[in-house]
Parts: structure tokens; sequence; C-alpha cells
């Protein structure tokens, strides 16, 4: 009974001189507090406060062969981190973190039109990005915003080719008679500017926002066979629009990874090319 008092009464001292002006330890409507004594040990463990669910602080008086030994380990209340999904998980989530991405789809047209057919599993969305994320509650919601790169193409595979006349309009008209086709597509290059909310609970989990697309270049590009002969046409600076928005959408999964997004707006200008607009699907990483 006599260690005991003369622990609580150093691990009291302890304790007081660890919250000087500098150096003070105040936690508000803590979660739990567990309270571990013995003849030998006094221990004191905080967890979790209303406004960080994962804060985490500890003193420990232990007294051994007569000597009094006193640690005290506090959680960080604020931390920066950087990772992917190649990272080792943190036992704790930050505040704020960044994280690299990269997606794998396909890409085909929409609209109601009969001029742009597309074939959707011949098109192609290629795209990666960085982003700067925050966890308000320090649990699975995030809100973060992100800048990157993508290409995407709209390939026909039909007997139809995209064409771009001297006046620089584009226009789809039907390939040389005998033709053999292999593709014409429109392909364009944009900056990205993903704005999105996410949860994620262990392995699973989905985010939703829309992307902002600043395209920068866009070309056509028709190959096909005549008389045994291969044929190539290029054309290049489209009038596309220079900037849309995609509604993205992610599905995260132990396994695997998806996306899918939806362009309403048109993808070339409608005064010189023909109207359509774009559905993406595929996989992220």
């Amino acid at each position: 009974m006599k260690t005991m008092i003369l622990m609580a009464a150093l691990l009291t001292a302890s304790i007081a001189q660890a919250a000087e002006p500098d150096d003070t330890v105040t936690v508000c409507n803590a979660h739990k507090v567990t309270v571990v004594s013995n003849d030998s040990l006094l221990q004191v463990e905080v967890d979790g406060t209303d406004r960080q669910p994962d804060y985490h602080y500890q003193t420990t008086l232990r007294n051994t062969d007569g000597n009094y030994e006193s640690t005290s380990v506090t959680g960080d209340l604020f931390s920066f981190g950087f990772g992917n999904k190649f990272s080792k998980k943190r036992a704790r989530r930050p505040l704020y973190d960044s994280e690299f991405h990269m997606f794998l789809g396909f890409n085909g047209a929409t609209g109601n039109n009969d001029v742009v057919k597309t074939n959707l599993w011949g098109g192609a969305n290629i795209g990666m990005y960085v982003d700067w994320g925050i966890h308000p509650w320090r649990d699975g919601n995030r809100f973060s915003f992100g800048c990157g790169v993508e290409w995407s193409n709209w390939r026909m595979t039909n007997r139809n080719q995209f064409v771009k006349a001297n006046d620089g309009t584009v226009s789809v008209v039907p390939l040389p008679e005998g033709a053999d086709p292999k593709f014409s597509r429109v392909k364009t290059f944009s900056l990205i500017f993903p704005i999105m909310y996410s949860y994620s609970k262990k392995d699973w989990g989905f985010s939703l926002g829309p992307v902002i697309n600043c395209t920068s270049h866009s070309s056509v590009k028709t190959r096909y066979r005549l008389d045994g002969e291969k044929h190539k046409d290029k054309y290049k600076d489209l009038h596309h629009n220079p900037v849309t928005i995609d509604l993205m959408g992610t599905i995260t999964t132990p396994v695997v990874n998806f996306y899918v997004k939806y362009n309403p707006c048109n993808i070339l200008d409608t005064e010189y090319a023909p109207k359509f607009q774009s559905v993406s699907l595929g996989f992220m990483i």
C-alpha cells in the first residue's frame, strides 16, 4: 500500500512536471481512460476525443528494484502524409494527405445522333493525377482536389471516317469504295482537375465528383487498306471545346478498383464538327 501511494505521488509529480506552460497536455472530452495499477506499475492511458477519435496519450510509472522510472507518450494531433495504393496503410489517419492515381479504360461517344458511331471497347482513356485531401473528422470521409493529365480517343471501326477540310471543319464521310477499314479516331490531350468526395472503410470505398478538363490538343487519324496498299490520313488542331466537365465515380474493392466518367459536354465545337459527348469506364489504381 505504501508503495502504491509513493508511486501515485511520483506519477502526479511527473504529470505536473510535464504540464509546464511550454509542454502542457490537455485532453478534453476523452472517449476512454484506462488506469492500470499493481505493486510495480501505475499507468494511465487516454484514447480518443470528440474532435480527434484517434488521439492517444499514455504515461507510465514503473518500480524496478526500488528505482522509479516515468515515461510518457503523446499521439500527434496534426500530421501530413503522402501515400498511394502501394504504400503501407497507416494505423491512424492523418488530417491531410496526398495520393497518386492512375486510370486505364475504354472510351466511347454518346449523344442522340447517327453521325458519330464509335466502338466503346476500341477507344482508350488513359490518365494520371495527384490529389491533396483533407479528413475533416479523421475518419473515412475525405475531400480532395487534384491535377493531372489525360489522353482520350474515340474510335470508329465501321466504313466511315473523320475528315478535316481546308476551312477547319470536321465531318464524317464514307471511306473510299472497296477500302478495308482499320480505324478512324479523334484524340484529345487535356489537363485535368478532379474535385472529389470519397469515403473508405478498410479496403472498401467510393468517390464522386466533377473533373474539369482543359483540352490543349486534338487530332484525327484514319487508317485503311485500298487495293493492297496501306493508307494513313492525319489532321491536327481540331476545333475542340477548351473546357469540359466530367462527372466521375469510383468504386474501391480489396481486389480491383473501377471508375466511370460521363461527359455531358460536346467534345468538339459544333460549329466546326459533329456533335457528340463521351462515356468512359475502366480500372483505377
